[in-house]
């Protein structure tokens, strides 16, 4: 079993054609014309009676960039290995990443193109939020009736965005300014949740606050993170809905591990186990299939189809917050409570029944097995490889059925893109 939720709220993918899909990620054809994160031609939509659609087209960007981050953090984060022999998809697995040239390719990929894409769609997001945001804040409410409501879900979708490119790059850089420490990303993440916190429908407020007790945590603020975690009620799941209508709504995970087989379930998550009980919130399949590269072909059984939803934020992921607060606190108790519940939703045997008695490390150990477990294949994992330093599969020196070197490139540089057109970045 997955997840038991009583409450669950789902986004679905809206149809090309019923709403403006911005281009996948990239180019807003006919309408905009994007030839940078910062600069853009919006004439056409700067009319209040635009911010209906304005807000839809945000929405739909970032859905397409989380697809596409899943899948590019699962490859560096060891939850996919490369099948294909595919040159790109290599690049990303063996965790060797340049700023310019044919490593470049996760700053330069299009949200929607055959390959992973994480820089351009995240920064073209974010941007868009915050342009609409902009826009939002100076037309009257009177000629936009809905105008705190679209403010809010602006806001969560330039929050996920800040926090995504937080977890993914080795700094940041915004608008032209300077680069920063990825704390300054995670910093504006939490400005745009308390905005959607303040102003939002409830679903919008509690994947905020997932969102921001995420956001905090990275920054090292458990207390802050706990408190904003522990207001989420039991049983929610946000999710954003996907189809396979066109390549900018299918979930990318089914379409490159189950339809084209061109990565595998990374050894690490093959048959995971607690007390002997196969996890059902990591079920994979040995299609008994060699890939391209040589690799056995696992299958994930997350993602059975193109319209397969990817959860945003659920009360597991804020619960396991309180609980590593807990641990942090002494209060073992508490912690291994909260375990013990996500083992019986998902019907494993209790961790206080198998491991009785646990240290203060065995217990904030199996908090980060639990985030592997409940999260699995959703952008989560390779932050908590570097916040939790975790061991690599394969080890740094090894090599890939090609004979290409394992590295130990865990975060991405300020791509070329950016310091050749920014003064305020050198590279």
């Amino acid at each position: 079993m997955k997840k038991i939720n009583s409450m669950r709220h789902v986004i679905p993918a809206l149809a090309l054609g019923s709403t403006l899909l911005l281009g996948g990620c990239g180019v807003l054809e006919d309408i905009l014309t994007v030839e940078a994160p910062s600069q853009v031609v919006a004439t056409d939509m700067a009319e209040p009676a635009a911010a209906s659609l304005l807000v839809a087209s945000v929405a739909n960007e970032f859905r397409c960039a989380l697809t596409h981050y899943n899948i590019a953090s699962a490859l560096v984060g060891m939850e996919f290995d490369d099948a294909a022999a595919n040159s790109v998809l290599e690049i990303w697995d063996t965790r060797n990443h340049d700023t310019s040239g044919y490593g470049s390719q996760y700053a330069s990929a299009q949200c929607g193109s055959g390959n992973p894409a994480l820089y351009l769609p995240l920064s073209q997001t974010r941007w868009l939020a915050d342009d609409v945001l902009t826009k939002l804040a100076e037309w009257d409410a009177a000629d936009v009736p809905d105008k705190s409501r679209f403010q809010a879900e602006t806001a969560l979708w330039a929050g996920y965005s800040y926090l995504l490119l937080g977890e993914s790059m080795c700094q940041v850089v915004f608008d032209g300014g300077p680069a920063q420490a990825v704390d300054a990303a995670f910093a504006l993440a939490v400005a745009r949740f308390d905005v959607t916190i303040q102003q939002g429908s409830s679903d919008h407020q509690n994947v905020a606050r997932v969102g921001k007790a995420r956001a905090l945590k990275n920054m090292g603020d458990l207390s802050g993170a706990s408190t904003a975690a522990a207001s989420v009620p039991s049983g929610f799941s946000f999710t954003l809905g996907y189809s396979n209508a066109e390549s900018v709504t299918r979930n990318k995970a089914w379409e490159t591990n189950i339809r084209d087989a061109d990565v595998t379930v990374g050894t690490v998550y093959r048959d995971r186990s607690f007390g002997g009980v196969l996890d059902g919130r990591t079920t994979t399949v040995d299609t008994g299939l060699t890939g391209r590269s040589g690799a056995e072909v696992w299958e994930m059984t997350k993602y059975p189809d193109a319209s397969t939803p990817i959860e945003l934020g659920s009360w597991e992921e804020a619960q396991l917050i309180v609980a590593e607060y807990a641990v942090s606190q002494g209060r073992l108790d508490d912690a291994v409570a909260i375990i013990d519940v996500l083992h019986t939703n998902a019907g494993l045997p209790l961790y206080s029944a198998v491991v009785p008695g646990a240290t203060a490390t065995q217990v904030q150990d199996q908090i980060v097995w639990e985030r592997g477990a409940e999260m699995f294949l959703e952008g989560h994992h390779l932050w908590d490889i570097r916040e939790y330093s975790l061991p690599l599969e394969p080890p740094v020196g090894a090599t890939s059925n090609s004979g290409a070197f394992y590295s130990d490139e865990l975060c991405f540089q300020i791509p070329a893109r950016e310091f050749q057109n920014n003064d305020n970045v050198t590279g």
